[in-house]
């Protein structure tokens, strides 16, 4: 069969749009087709078999040539045509690009995707450290608690927060880690709180540090692993040596 008696077949013009020619198969198919009407007895029902054998053929021979000519288009959706087409222009690209920007300064600004979970922790872990196992929406991960004479401490871990609405960016999970404050003071020591920053490699290098507390100057040296945000208790004895003062000293690396 050509391709040309196969439009005829089908009751469409030859280079009919691909739904015309569809739509007027199906038609043709549920009129012919012995199942949904049944022909009476005075009629031929071998004619009518013939008939729907030959629309099939035609359908199946111009699907394929359909699909294979390079000059017959496919038909595509308006409404997606339309789309691509303002897609392809600069200023739609432009106006697209500034809200997704927008929408992304939005999220950094408005949006809170830091997870905060506040641990209270041992005196046993505080000294010798330890492995907690935590959980953070669907991620299983273990942290690792540096020992050390501290009371309180602040640990980021990256990328373990919520998820962006608008972009693929995601939150950390902070943990503040704390003692309670009754394992490192009494009713009868005072106490006071410091925040100093130092360079990271005298820390590294083991070199004596200076607080010039309301006491006076205390040297010490800090742990060569520790952390931004990481406090540290350092005591001072009173004149007389009836009680000892609490100096609590955050760290932050520079």
């Amino acid at each position: 069969m050509q391709i040309a008696q196969c439009f005829k077949v089908l009751n469409v013009c030859p280079g009919e749009d691909w739904r015309k020619v569809r739509q007027s198969y199906h038609s043709l198919a549920k009129q012919f087709h012995p199942d949904l009407n049944p022909q009476p007895a005075s009629l031929n029902a071998k004619s009518g078999e013939t008939r729907l054998k030959e629309i099939n053929q035609a359908f199946e021979k111009l699907e394929v040539h359909y699909k294979t000519s390079p000059n017959i288009q496919q038909p595509q959706n308006k409404w997606a045509t339309l789309f691509k087409k303002l897609g392809e222009k600069p200023a739609v690209q432009r106006a697209v690009n500034t809200s997704v920007n927008f929408l992304i300064d939005l999220d950094r600004k408005v949006f809170q995707l830091d997870i905060l979970k506040d641990i209270k922790i041992s005196e046993s872990v505080q000294r010798k450290g330890a492995s907690l196992n935590l959980k953070s929406g669907k991620d299983q991960f273990e942290i690792k608690v540096p020992s050390g004479d501290w009371n309180e401490m602040s640990l980021r871990v990256p990328g373990k927060g919520e998820n962006s609405l608008f972009s693929k960016r995601r939150g950390d999970l902070v943990l503040n880690l704390r003692i309670p404050i009754q394992k490192i003071s009494t009713a009868g020591n005072s106490r006071f709180s410091y925040e100093m920053k130092f360079p990271r490699q005298n820390i590294e290098n083991g070199k004596v540090l200076t607080l010039n507390s309301s006491e006076g100057p205390i040297k010490f040296i800090l742990p060569r692993n520790t952390r931004d945000g990481q406090s540290f208790t350092l005591r001072s004895q009173r004149v007389g040596g009836q009680s000892e003062t609490l100096h609590i000293l955050t760290v932050r690396l520079g």
